[in-house]
């Protein structure tokens, strides 16, 4: 008797016989466990927290950072950059853990996440408080801030922000 595709991931002792007359790999190295209803639990717990957080207020923040008129465009390099990024660590992962080691693909993670904070900090201006106009005249300057703990008013003196 051949067995589907996924037949494997049954737990019954008859499936588990016909798997291993069959070499299939699931019962091979390693059998369902009892306590899979854990991982889902935990999977279904990080979604339910990931959602409203992290998950969505990038997606808010990029609608409302840009000025009007390149809001599309803006929004459009935005989530281009986020899912060729996604591509990018989806795809190099399990490469990467396999030549240099998994502590080291996460040292390499941790390096552009370091990287990419330090450039949040230098070019993303901090706009709260701010109306939109005098965001898009900030914009539209492209001044650089590297003192991010100050911002610099239309008459260019710098104002220390109130905490």
């Amino acid at each position: 008797m051949q067995l589907l595709p996924g037949a494997c991931l049954i737990s019954n002792d008859t499936t588990k016989d016909e798997c291993h007359k069959q070499h299939r790999l699931w019962y091979t190295r390693g059998c369902p466990s009892k306590s899979g209803w854990l991982a889902i639990i935990g999977l279904a717990l990080y979604i339910i927290f990931f959602s409203p957080g992290m998950g969505t207020v990038p997606w808010v923040v990029n609608s409302e950072i840009y000025p009007l008129r390149y809001r599309g465009i803006c929004g459009g390099m935005a989530s281009t950059s986020n899912w060729v990024s996604n591509l990018i660590v989806a795809q190099s992962f399990l490469s990467l853990t396999q030549a240099i080691g998994v502590s080291w693909t996460f040292m390499i993670f941790i390096f552009i996440t370091v990287a990419a904070i330090v450039f949040v900090i230098i070019f993303v201006p901090e706009t709260k408080g701010l109306p939109m106009e005098e965001v898009e005249n900030m914009l539209e300057r492209r001044s650089l801030n590297f003192k991010f703990w100050q911002r610099s008013s239309d008459s260019g003196e710098v104002l220390t922000q109130k905490t």
